[in-house]
Order: C-alpha cells, then structure tokens, then sequence
C-alpha cells in the first residue's frame, strides 16, 4: 500500500502548490504556460494510476493491476512529451536545436506509447502475474534511460548557455531551473533503473513539480508583479506630471508634432485658453482656440523648436484673457514619448515685470536662493551624520570603489579624505589591523561581500558590535552599514564609538546575573530546608502507619480499639499526603521535577485507579464508572507515575466532593493517533457540589480553597489542582475544567503518550543467560572472535560467521536441527553483503523469531536511519566489554519482547540475621516486629557508627543483609555504607545493604547508590515489599558465592 500512500501524497502536495495552475482560469501572456498546465495534468493521472496501483496490488486484483499499469505508462509518455515542449517554450528556443529537443521528447512518448500498446497482446515492457507481481522488462529500462539521456540532453544545454554568457537576467533565471530540474529528474531515474520497486518516479515529479512551481511559477509571477509595478509606476508618474504641471506658476503644454494637437496642459494654460477644463483643451490645435494671426505665431515657434536639437528659448508678447498685453519667456523642446511618437513641451513663464536686461540671465533671484538654500542643507545633513559616525565610507558593491570620510576634532563636520579601490579586500583588512584580537574573525566574516550582501538581502541596515584597540585599551564600537535608497548599488559604512553605552549595558546585566545567583541561591536554600524538614515530619509519621498496620493485625483488639486506630492511620496518611504536595510544588518550582519515560500497561495503571476509587464510592454509597474506549492499546511509552497522580488527584476530588446518592465517572478516549504517537483524553465527571463561576479562575492556583459563607468546608491544602495543572503541563499536555454549583464538576486532562510499536507485554524478571543463543557477523575475524569471547565472559553461548551469505546458511542449519539463533549481531560495514543486506535478508525470513543487532565502531547515530528502515532499531558499539553486556542484551530483548526473561529467585529468610541501623526507636520497632513476623533475627543499631561497630566486630557472614536508615546522628547512613564497603573483609564486598529514608527524590537514590548500597527503600515501608526485596538481594548476593538458596 505504500504506491497508494506516496501517490495521495505526491497528489495532495501537486494540488496544494500548482493549485493556482491547475484551476485558476487567468493565464498571464506566455507560451509555456498552457503546456506547463497540461503537463500538471499528465502528472496527476500518473499519481492517480500510483495510487490504484498500491490498492489493486494489495486486493490482488491482476486484471486491473495491468490495466492502471497501461495507464500509467501512457500518462508517463504524455508527460514527457508535454515536458519536452515546455522546455522548448519556456526557454524561448527556436533554433534547430529547439525542434530536435520537442521532436526527441514526443518520439520517446510515440515509442513508449507503441510499447504501451503492443504489450497489451505481447508483453515487452512489463507482467503482471496471477499473484499481481509487477515485474519490469528490459524495454522499460531502455525507456528509462532515454528519458535520463533526454533530460541530461536539455540540462546541458541550459548549462552551455549559461558559460557562454550574453543573456539577460530572465533567460539566466530560466537557464539554472531548466538545468536544476534536468539533473533533478535524471538522477531520481538513474536510482528507479537499479530499484524499479521504489516508487522514485513518484517522488522525483512530487519534488521536481515542487521546484517547477517555486521557480518557474514565482518567475512568471515576479514578471506580472513587475510588470503592474511599472504601470503603477507610470500611472503614479503621471499623476504627479499632472499635479506638477498644474502647479506650476507658468503655463505648461504638450503637443503631437504631426498634428499640432495637444495632448496635455495645466489650469493655467486652461485659463490662458478661455477653456473649463484640461479635456476642452486636449486634441484642439491652436487654429481651433486662437486667432489666426496668434495662431500662426505658435505654429512658426513650433516649426523652428522641432528643427532644433537642443530646447528653443524665446520671448514673445501676447494678451491674457482680459487683453491685457503679457511678455513671456516661452521654452519648446522637441523629445519622442515611449511610443516614439515625436512631441513638443511647451513651458511658458511671465516675465513682464523684469526689466530687459535681466532676461538674458540664465537664473532668476529665485533659483539662486535655491541652489543656496540646497547647499545649507547639504551641509546640515553632512554635520547631522558627523555627529552620529566618526568614520564613514561611501561603497560601490559591484566595482568596490569607495570614498572614506572623516569627522573633525570637534566632531561638528564631515569631509573628504580618500577615494580608493577593493574596499572588501584591501580597506577591510587595514580596518581589522586595530579590532581586538577575539572578535578579528568575526569582523572578517561580517565585512566579506557575500556574507554582507545576504544579511542585507534580508534587512535594509546591518548592525555589528566588536572592540577595537584604542591607546592600548579594549574600546567598544558599533559599525551600521545600509543601503543607499535610491541606488541598491552602493552602502553607507558607519563607525561609531559606544563603549560607554556598552559597558553600562554590562553592568546592568551584570547586576541582573548577581540578582539572578541569589535568587537561585535563595530557592535551593528554601528546597534543601523543605527536604530537612520533612524528614523530620515524615519519620514520626511513619512510625504511626506502621504500628497502625501491626495493630490492626492483631485479631483480638475490640471494635473500638480497631475504629480509634483506623482513624489514627487515615489522619496519619493524610498528614503524609499534604506534605508530599509540598515537596512535589516545592521540587516542580526548583526544576527537580522531571519528566521520565518508560514503557508502560495503560490497562494496568488504569485498572489500579479503579480498584480504590470503586472501594471509596462504595465506602461513600455514591456510584462508580470507568469508560474505555474500544481502540485501546495495552502498553504506551509516557511518564506513567505522573499520569496516575493526575487521575488519582481529580478522581480523589471528585470522590471528595460528592455525596451519595451521587456519581463519579471517569472516560477514556483516543482523540488522534499517529505513526508514534497517541493523543489521550482523560475526562472526570461528578455530580458533587460544583464551583462558582469567580473560584473557578483561581482553582488551579496554589493554596486556593473555595469556601462557603467565609468557611472552608472540605479542608484541604489546595496544592492539589496546582500540582495537577503543573504535572500535566510538563507532560506537555493541557487541563481544562467546567462547573456549575449545584449540578456538578467536569475536568478533561489530555496527553500526547508514545506508541509502543504494538508490544502488548512488558517483560519482567532478569535476563535468561541460558536461553540466549547468538551469532556473530563480521568480516573481521579478530573482532569476531573478541566478541564471542565476551559473550562466553558473561555466560552467553554464540558462534561466529565471516560475511552474510554465511550467516543466513548457518541460520538455515541450526533451524532445522531445532535449535535456532534467538538473537544474530551484525557489523554493519562489510564487503560484500554489508550489514544492511544481511539484516533484510535475516528478518524477511525469520521475522521476529531473530533479533537483528548492528554493530559498528561508529556511532549509532551514522547508521541508525539506514538500520531502521531495514528493521534494525538496536545498536552495540564495537569493541564489546562483558561487563556492559547483560545490561544492554536485556534492554534490546525487553524492546524486542524477545521471552528469555525469568522471575527473579528469593533466598529462604527464616532464620536469618539482619542488621538494623535507625535512630528513631519507634521505627526500630516496627521494622524488628516486620522481620520477626518472618522468623529474621534483628540486631539494632541506633546511629551509623554503632551499626559500623557491630559489623565490624560480627563473625563474617553472621549477617545476610544491613537495613540503613539515611538520616542518623554521629554518622549518617551514607558514610557508614562507605566505611563498611571499604573494610577488608570478604563479606563487606557483597553484603546488601538497603538504604531507608523519608525522601524519594531522584538524587536521594543516586547518593544512596554512589556510597555503595544495592536498594532504596521510602518510608513508611510496606512489609512485603521489604521481605520481596530483602529476599531477591540476599539470594543473588549468595548466589554469587556458590552457596545453595
């Protein structure tokens, strides 16, 4: 089914990205067009047969698998075709060589659809057996290969064209896409010969029509938008013409030189005319507006201005509209409009109030002041920019010339210095002469041309700060270069000092960093103190849950007695929850609190959760339900113990809340599902008392309780729906409630959780030596044999081969003697058959019976997608070392779900000796009373040094493990494990050693495990989980030695 899946999505994305092509009915005024939307067309029919293919390949339907295979050599052979005439329109070719190229294109389409035709009656090109298998026919590769030729054909002669030079920029542009897609094209075919049942062909046109669209299309647009840029242009133009014509204080006209008529003026000539308006004007000659003999004045100055090439200055006399005689000095200058058409400007300015001899001036008192006031502001503009750079330079990027300008002393002007050559090679390096030596480097990359032109292509302005070596000392300076407005050709390079400014931005951020030190300071002193401090709460608490649980055993206490304790142990464990809410906000605050993933039974977790809540609702006369959605899988990779606290937090709330005859439901659903992952909706619903609408913006923020005429009536800490909200937000997931007083509460909690590749069981137990049984592969025979001597260290039997065809034939021979290989490592570069090869073969023929290995001495990181893609998802790297490999055999059997797990053995604890080592008396006891239940002798220690003391001075042996409370006076737990572990003595090697503290924090466990002890244990301890684990260390620990169990 994957033809079908690459063809929906090779469909989707033509559709999506020529969408505008194929549908839309404008079609701009270029020959390529129209072919290039019929070619679109002939790919689309190619994916649709791609897509048919996968599904009739799939159903086995072999009649119609021929027939869509027909079909898509003919919509091959069309493609080409209409490519071949694309190419020869779009590149504007009409040269001999322009016809070969659309004649070539469409005689590979004639003979492919000859081919196509003929294989109908006999086959030439392609089968299609009873069992649908496609199997392609020399023919087809030879069609294949003249396609790749056709295709090289067209790119280099796009790429000759573009070496020989002497075009312009659009047919330069049409050079590299015509070049880029041949190329493109043919290699994707040239990789479809050698694998003809990947679907390259496919992909090659999704990506080559991809990169059609973004070049050609964006082109032909790019020349639209030009082309509109310019009419707007001209039209903007040609209002301001019309608004400056008509502002000017002089008359100003424009005439066809033919005809004599005009063509525009402004309301001043309007006015001149005795006319309303420019349009009584526009297509009149002079004869039509004028007296004859006025008439005949303008047309002879016409005559004479058009004979002339240079303009035609005169004065002349005429009558305004009132008769009123004027003196005009009248310009006419002869020019051809973008039509060619030769026309006549006319500019008429009244000077009769001058006197004669000022008329042969060529500038009057107002042009003279301002061609003055033009040069004052050439000179404010000039300070303005002194002011702002000390050094600036003025830089031609195409030749690299460049003129260097320099401020005053004073800063207050800004004058010439130099003009010189090659300002990005030699003026470059002369400017890094003085930049401190640590930001050299990167003031040579901002200055290199290239570089430079980039940033700019993004931005108008590109600033860069880097210090500079003034008398001696580090000065900060800023250099800010940008374009020229008018003239993208040249850049202003600004230097100014701002070493003042960057060193109080220093400071300040200096001050923050301080600010920011103590704060953290301040917060892990607030963590290590609530860490202390709970331990000292914690400990007493313990101690009651654990008398409470030995009380409640005794089977002769009175119904009181055993109500008064009940009552003991549910205030004892809700005193123990508000404190473990305060540890978990205090530790998310600090970043302790981290997200850890694992493999995990959903069903499971879930079915924990609804085994209490049930027994509470009942306890509360209030009903319970629990929905499951139909699709659910049975193992999900997530942070399964922060899930459970999310659902027990709401569950628990909702329970709280709601009194009987009321109900609780909790529904499961899958809301979206991926290739890896699965969107999870959790939703709680009650019918308990609900919230007012104002609590509800404050329910998920810590300490809030909803109170009820000024009283809290449920109690609480309100750190519940805080911690709720914070965990599912580290778990990347969203929380949202809704309520109504009165009616009821509904939270919906939803979480993104990883698939777990269909594995329904979660291995357990330890790692069977004995049912493993490897193979080697490796063509390297010292390797080889290194690492079946590594297995043999570590108690694993494997043979060893020297290349994959050995491989699959000892596979073979061990399979029919009944004892296969369960697991075969692979080096993944040999010659030959490489580890790629082998691992296909491998697992085409014994699936998941065989787990394929890679080993490589690279990483895995260089391999890992070629292995996955050939079913390989584990990795050993070489050289192997026994002491790492039960670990790692184990963790790629358990990702496997390979079954050679065992359940871990217990050694027999009745009549054991135990050494105890706490320091609260009360603990002491339950703990004692616990492991005599079992018939375990326990001596007590009450600080770390006593427990040293008693070991040391025991019979080696005399104790078959040591419990040690963390958190002890004299000497703490840790440092008497690390006394123990060094004493020089057999037993205090191997000796198990618990460790037993009130704080479960991840970092807890590591120190416990660093000073050298096996387990960790949280208080209050559960007395089968203490005789479980002591049992499992001690028969392993014992084991080792040999001893009987």
């Amino acid at each position: 089914m994957y033809y079908s899946a690459i063809g929906v999505l090779a469909a989707l994305v033509l559709l999506i990205v020529n969408w505008d092509i194929l549908w839309s009915g404008e079609l701009y005024d270029k020959p390529a067009w129209n072919v290039y939307r019929k070619f679109l067309f002939a790919v689309l029919i190619y994916y649709v047969t791609d897509i048919l293919w996968g599904i009739m390949e799939n159903q086995k339907l072999s009649k119609a698998l021929f027939v869509d295979t027909t079909l898509y050599f003919i919509a091959m052979a069309a493609g080409i075709s209409f490519w071949a005439e694309y190419n020869v329109a779009f590149l504007n070719e009409k040269s001999l060589f322009g016809r070969f190229l659309k004649y070539m294109g469409k005689g590979i389409a004639g003979v492919i659809t000859l081919l196509t035709v003929t294989n109908i009656f006999k086959p030439v090109l392609f089968t299609v057996d009873s069992s649908s298998v496609y199997k392609p026919l020399l023919p087809r590769n030879i069609m294949l290969v003249c396609q790749i030729v056709f295709l090289l054909i067209i790119a280099g002669f796009a790429l000759v064209s573009m070496i020989r030079g002497g075009y312009s920029y659009e047919e330069g542009t049409r050079f590299r896409i015509s070049a880029s897609f041949g190329i493109f094209m043919a290699v994707f075919l040239l990789i479809q010969v050698w694998f003809p049942y990947l679907p390259l062909y496919s992909i090659a046109y999704m990506l080559g029509t991809c990169l059609l669209h973004a070049f050609v299309v964006n082109d032909e647009k790019e020349d639209r938008k030009r082309e509109l840029a310019e009419a707007e242009k001209i039209s903007e133009l040609r209002d301001r013409f019309v608004s400056l014509l008509d502002n000017m204080p002089g008359m100003t006209f424009m005439k066809d030189a033919s005809t004599g008529k005009y063509l525009a003026c402004n309301r001043t000539f309007v006015e001149y005319a005795r006319k309303d308006s420019t349009d009584e004007v526009v297509g009149l000659t002079d004869a039509q507006m004028f007296d004859a003999e006025t008439a005949a004045h303008f047309v002879e100055d016409d005559r004479i201005a058009l004979s002339m090439s240079k303009p035609y200055v005169f004065y002349e006399d005429v009558f305004d509209a009132a008769g009123k005689p004027k003196q005009l000095q009248t310009t006419k200058i002869r020019f051809k409009d973008s039509t060619g058409r030769t026309c006549l400007v006319g500019m008429c300015q009244d000077v009769t109030d001058l006197v004669s001899i000022r008329r042969e001036h060529a500038m009057t008192k107002e042009a003279y002041e301002n061609a003055v006031n033009s040069g004052r502001l050439y000179n404010h503009i000039a300070q303005t920019l002194a002011r702002a750079h000390t050094l600036m330079f003025c830089v031609n990027t195409d030749s690299e010339e460049f003129i260097e300008y320099r401020g005053g002393e004073n800063g207050s002007t800004l004058s010439e210095v130099r003009r010189g050559w090659h300002f990005f090679s030699d003026c470059k390096m002369e400017l890094s002469e003085s930049v401190f030596d640590d930001d050299k480097e990167a003031f040579l990359t901002a200055m290199n041309r290239k570089n430079l032109m980039k940033a700019l292509s993004r931005r108008d302005t590109f600033v860069m700060n880097y210090r500079k070596m003034v008398d001696g000392k580090a000065v900060y300076f800023s250099m800010k270069i940008s374009r020229m407005e008018n003239d993208e050709q040249y850049i202003i390079v600004g230097f100014t000092d701002v070493d003042s400014e960057m060193r109080e931005t220093m400071a300040k951020n200096e001050a923050l960093t301080t600010a920011l030190d103590l704060a953290e300071a301040a917060n892990r002193s607030k963590t290590a103190f609530l860490a202390g401090m709970s331990n000292e709460i914690r400990t007493p608490i313990n101690a009651i849950i654990g008398l409470e649980n030995l009380a409640l055993k005794n089977n002769d206490l009175d119904t009181e007695t055993r109500k008064y304790l009940e009552k003991i142990g549910t205030s004892a464990h809700h005193l123990l929850a508000v404190i473990n809410n305060i540890l978990v906000m205090s530790n998310i605050e600090s970043g302790r609190n981290s997200i850890n993933d694992s493999r995990f039974s959903m069903k499971a977790m879930l079915e924990h959760i609804n085994g209490h809540m049930s027994a509470e609702c009942r306890k509360k006369g209030i009903k319970y339900e629990c929905i499951l959605p139909d699709d659910l899988e049975k193992t999900y990779i997530g942070d399964d113990k922060k899930l459970r606290q999310v659902l027990w937090n709401l569950l628990s709330n909702a329970v709280k809340f709601t009194e009987a005859p009321g109900s609780v439901t909790m529904t499961v659903k899958t809301t979206a599902m991926h290739e890896d992952s699965v969107s999870m909706n959790f939703i709680v619903n009650d019918t308990g008392i609900g919230m007012d609408k104002e609590f509800l913006s404050k329910l998920f923020d810590a300490f809030s309780l909803q109170k009820e005429q000024g009283i809290v009536r449920f109690g609480g800490s309100g750190l519940g729906m805080s911690i709720t909200k914070r965990l599912v937000e580290m778990m990347d997931g969203t929380i949202s409630v809704s309520s109504e007083k009165g009616v009821g509460t509904e939270f919906s909690v939803t979480v993104t959780l990883h698939r777990a590749d269909g594995i329904e069981n979660i291995p357990n137990g330890e790692l069977d030596l004995q049912a493993l049984y490897l193979l080697v592969v490796d063509d390297n025979r010292i390797e080889a044999e290194h690492a079946r001597m590594m297995l043999s260290e570590a108690g694993i039997k494997a043979d060893i081969c020297s290349c994959g065809e050995e491989a699959l034939r000892m596979l073979e021979e061990q399979a029919q003697k009944g004892q296969p290989y369960n697991m075969v490592l692979t080096d993944w570069n040999m010659p030959g058959m490489d580890g790629a090869e082998t691992s296909t073969e491998i697992l085409s023929r014994y699936g998941r019976e065989c787990i394929v290995v890679a080993m490589t001495a690279y990483s895995w990181d260089d391999i890992r997608e070629e292995a996955n893609k050939v079913g390989v998802y584990s990795c050993l790297e070489k050289p192997l070392f026994a002491s790492h490999l039960h670990d790692d055999l184990g963790r790629i059997a358990r990702q496997s779900d390979l079954h050679i797990f065992k359940e871990k053995e217990r050694a027999r604890l009745a009549g054991r000796r135990i050494l105890l080592a706490e320091d609260v008396d009360i603990n002491a006891e339950i703990l004692t009373d616990m492991l005599e239940m079992e018939n375990i002798k326990v001596d007590h220690a009450a600080n770390g040094k006593a427990a040293v003391e008693l070991f040391e001075k025991s019979t080696s042996g005399i104790y078959s493990a040591i419990l040690m409370d963390v958190r002890m006076p004299l000497m703490d737990g840790l440092e008497a494990a690390r006394v123990i572990r060094a004493m020089d003595r057999e037993d205090a090697k191997r000796i198990p050693i618990i460790a037993l503290t009130a704080n479960a924090f991840d970092e807890d466990v590591q120190l416990s495990m660093q000073a050298g002890m096996n387990e960790h244990l949280t208080k209050p301890v559960e007395a089968e989980h203490l005789i479980r684990v002591l049992g499992e260390l001690i028969f392993d620990s014992e084991r080792s030695l040999g001893k009987n169990v």
